[in-house]
């Protein structure tokens, strides 16, 4: 492992940062170089639609003896292929689901396709967003009033699963408000009262709302900076948090994690990090005395009508990565998106979303602290307008009460309560460099926001 830490980090170090903050046209212009870039560097990188119709059993061992960290990086073949099937290349922890399906009518409207959208690549129609080898997207599905209006799957089947990345953060945050509300969680708590072990006088500053919202002021922010650094304590925690089977890691995230210290005191900056999202994890599970997968399964999704299982990558060292890692069908991811919105009835007999979920997450307590930090920045760059506030874990929550919540390669889920509307996608762009969830907010204004 002492040999192999190092590449990890070099690929982190190329493959995991976040986009500079750019007026659009120069954004544009460097996407557009950086494609051309790949386009020579990376001639055998295979289009999407290869995963449409399934590969045969050779194409999918060779991806199998393929995939390793690096791959998980860049998002290339092996990659791809991963993100399709994570029970084949990661240790998995399974989401269970339970009882009847909830069916879900259809009533496609395809004027959507032309709805004009920008991307950090330029702007285009949605039709074109689609069919864009760069963009690379695998599936999207558009839900209005409880009926399906739009569903495309351009490189994958529909049954196959895919993993969310960072959009599962949301399932992570609305988990701890149902703990909340049953009284196992205190959001004003900090985080030594449910972890003694993080004990230093720093930890001992953060409370749970902290991590909650993103402004923890903990040193482990998502920042290329911080990714580009040697023994930064996020460059270590991913390297070994990503480590594959054939990769032995020897430290866990909750070591690493129990060592940092504040760089700036909390609730003063929007800083994005998995590692916010790790630790509720981790108190997700002390406060249930369960395992976090057994704890989403019995809080949320055994109470929706969903198709499948979902599934959680497990560290080497045993440690779910709830905040990052997860897959499930899009129909699913759908069908979560819909316990936020009007036609919540329509998967789930239980309003699993509350009233006070609302009222707390459109709560503007941290608003000041959103365009502080680098992420904040991309958002209204990404949207060409400033979201509100980032909030229970969604990226960006905005005055019309719409949220979004991105993943990494370019997953996303955005919801709109009071347009009954749930968009979401998946993706696999290479190296992470074209990013698009703009168009999502597009729709929901010139055709269901009137």
């Amino acid at each position: 492992m002492k040999n192999k830490l190092p590449l990890i980090i070099v690929f982190l170090i190329i493959g995991f940062g976040c986009t500079q903050n750019t007026p659009k046209e120069q954004t544009a212009v460097k996407t557009q170089k950086q494609v051309e870039k790949v386009d020579k560097s990376n001639s055998e990188l295979k289009a999407v639609s290869i995963y449409k119709d399934g590969l045969s059993a050779k194409q999918a061992q060779e991806y199998r003896n393929k995939y390793r960290s690096s791959s998980f990086i860049t998002a290339d073949n092996a990659g791809a292929y991963g993100f399709l099937n994570l029970t084949e290349v990661a240790n998995t922890g399974t989401i269970y689901r339970d009882g009847q399906v909830a069916l879900l009518e259809e009533e496609i409207n395809l004027d959507i396709l032309e709805t004009m959208t920008y991307t950090n690549a330029g702007d285009k129609t949605f039709r074109e967003l689609l069919n864009d080898e760069q963009a690379r997207m695998q599936g999207v599905l558009i839900i209005h009033g409880g009926k399906i209006v739009f569903e495309k799957y351009m490189g994958m089947r529909r049954l196959d699963k895919h993993v969310w990345f960072s959009a599962s953060k949301s399932l992570t945050g609305l988990l701890v408000h149902i703990l909340e509300e049953e009284g196992l969680i205190d959001l004003n708590k900090n985080v030594t009262h449910y972890i003694p072990e993080f004990s230093s006088e720093d930890w001992q500053k953060v409370k749970v709302e902290h991590l909650l919202h993103h402004v923890s002021g903990m040193d482990y922010v998502e920042t290329n900076k911080n990714f580009k650094t040697p023994g930064h304590p996020l460059a270590v925690g991913f390297a070994y948090a990503i480590a594959t089977r054939s990769e032995p890691s020897e430290k866990s995230l909750f070591d690493i994690m129990k060592d940092v210290k504040l760089y700036i005191e909390p609730g003063i900056q929007f800083d994005y990090s998995t590692m916010n999202t790790q630790i509720l994890g981790i108190i997700v599970e002390r406060v249930t005395n369960k395992k976090f997968e057994d704890v989403l399964s019995d809080k949320i999704w055994t109470k929706v009508g969903m198709e499948s299982e979902g599934h959680y990558a497990i560290t080497p060292q045993g440690e779910v990565l709830n905040g990052a890692i997860f897959s499930s069908r899009l129909r699913d991811m759908g069908r979560f998106g819909m316990l936020f919105t009007p036609s919540w009835n329509k998967v789930s007999d239980k309003q699993i979303v509350s009233d006070s979920y609302f009222k707390k997450a459109y709560d503007k307590k941290y608003s000041d602290a959103y365009l502080k930090g680098e992420q904040g920045s991309n958002n209204a760059k990404y949207f060409n307008e400033i979201p509100s506030h980032a909030s229970y874990q969604w990226d960006c929550v905005f005055d019309d009460g719409d949220m979004y919540k991105a993943g990494r390669y370019g997953q996303g889920i955005y919801v709109s309560p009071k347009t009954n509307t749930v968009i979401v996608w998946f993706s696999s762009v290479y190296e992470n460099l074209l990013y698009f969830p703009g168009f999502s907010r597009q729709i929901i204004k010139e055709h269901y926001r009137k």
